[in-house]
């Protein structure tokens, strides 16, 4: 048996024990206000019987509903809340239909409410805190009904104990408790109502969702993030631009920002990512050159030089071009990864070759920062540029 499912029948003994307790009292003491009390708990078991069900259908799939009926928690706490204002009219009624009198047999009554008072105490903290670990809102509801009935045991407490000393507090002590009952139904009512309407999730939520993405380094903004609760569980929406050019790597961006989000947010049902490539006014490419500086060199690492060229994607119109002395190519070691991070510092998007890099260090090292890799058959460096370049403006004409 799940843990809400438990709980919710653990309410629903609490309270009958409740019932019985109080309407004993109320016959024995003909106290009113304690009489109150127990139709207030009768309600209670009514109410934690329907949560009991809500909580059993909202875990079902249905065809019809390929979000989950996971709001049917809190279609049940929104009646819970009715239940409770009922409540608060029935006492009403009681106050002003029955005759004032003095309570009887005061150390039984308040023997009896202090025994109330610790019953509901114990369960509406252990309610509370399962139905905040499972993200429950029809547990967290009867722990808020319930934490009622220790508040109204308390005001009920102290017109017997005023009673005790002569003073007619017995009627009053009920229209106090109809004061907690109508605020428990009102903050009940609010937040099953935000939930159904689809309001956004609280902004620390918002918030730490927001951090876990932008803590990616493939993540270069977020044009939106949208986050509902349906019952316990959370459904979040992000639009991202990221800084990838190949589906399949957007793909596992996207994977483990979903991952991370649903390790650290509670109950999150469903991330759903949206994303697409930075749009960038002009981009720079990299061609290592031999000692000639116009014929492509075969080596990438210990080319003699790099061509660097800025243009303009939508054109191709060159905007600025320079020929560069490789700093690294005489290194001993590592050559390769260290003029790969030298391009990344100038600016790169696009590395031409004529060879081949996957699966090779200084090719991962440019790939995992977002560079694009392209592969030419030209010898000179203009050739393949200008190859280069028509091939983007076709792809621009079909893309636009």
């Amino acid at each position: 048996m799940a843990v809400p499912e438990r709980i919710a029948w653990l309410s629903i003994l609490t309270n009958m024990v409740l019932v019985v307790i109080k309407a004993v009292l109320a016959v024995i003491s003909g106290s009113l206000a304690i009489r109150a009390d127990a139709i207030h708990s009768l309600s209670d078991v009514v109410s934690s019987a329907i949560i009991l069900v809500g909580i059993k259908i909202s875990q079902r799939s249905a065809r019809g509903f390929p979000y989950g009926l996971y709001k049917v928690e809190n279609l049940v706490a929104l009646g819970t809340s009715l239940l409770i204002l009922y409540a608060g009219y029935a006492i009403c009624a009681e106050v002003f239909s029955t005759p004032s009198k003095l309570p009887a047999k005061l150390p039984w009554a308040i023997s009896g409410i202090c025994l109330t008072l610790v019953i509901t105490w114990v369960f509406s903290r252990y309610e509370l805190r399962k139905g905040t670990e499972t993200g429950s809102p029809s547990l967290i509801a009867d722990a808020r009904h319930i934490w009622t009935d220790m508040l109204s045991s308390l005001v009920i407490l102290a017109s017997l104990l005023g009673t005790a000393i002569g003073m007619k507090l017995d009627r009053y002590a009920a229209l106090v408790v109809v004061v907690f009952i109508g605020r428990t139904a009102l903050t009940i009512f609010l937040d099953s109502v935000r939930v159904l309407l689809d309001a956004s999730l609280d902004h620390t939520s918002l918030d730490r969702i927001r951090e876990i993405t932008l803590a990616d380094p493939y993540v270069e903004k977020i044009n939106g993030i949208w986050a509902r609760n349906a019952g316990r569980y959370k459904f979040v929406e992000l639009d991202l631009v990221l800084k990838v050019k190949e589906l399949a790597k957007g793909h596992r961006v996207t994977e483990e920002i979903s991952r991370r989000v649903k390790e650290e947010i509670p109950h999150v049902d469903r991330v759903l990512i949206h994303y697409q490539p930075p749009e960038r006014d002009q981009l720079r490419v990299a061609l290592p050159l031999a000692g000639d500086r116009h014929s492509i060199s075969e080596h990438f690492g210990e080319a003699p030089y790099f061509q660097l060229v800025t243009f303009r994607p939508r054109d191709g119109q060159i905007i600025g071009e320079k020929i560069i002395e490789n700093p690294h190519q005489q290194e001993q070691k590592g050559k390769g990864i260290k003029v790969a991070d030298w391009l990344l510092e100038n600016g790169l998007d696009i590395l031409l070759i004529r060879g081949l890099m996957s699966g090779k260090g200084p090719g991962l090292a440019l790939e995992n920062a977002g560079t694009e890799i392209r592969t030419t058959t030209a010898d000179d460096a203009r050739t393949a540029l200008d190859s280069m370049f028509e091939t983007l403006q076709r792809k621009e004409l079909r893309h636009g």
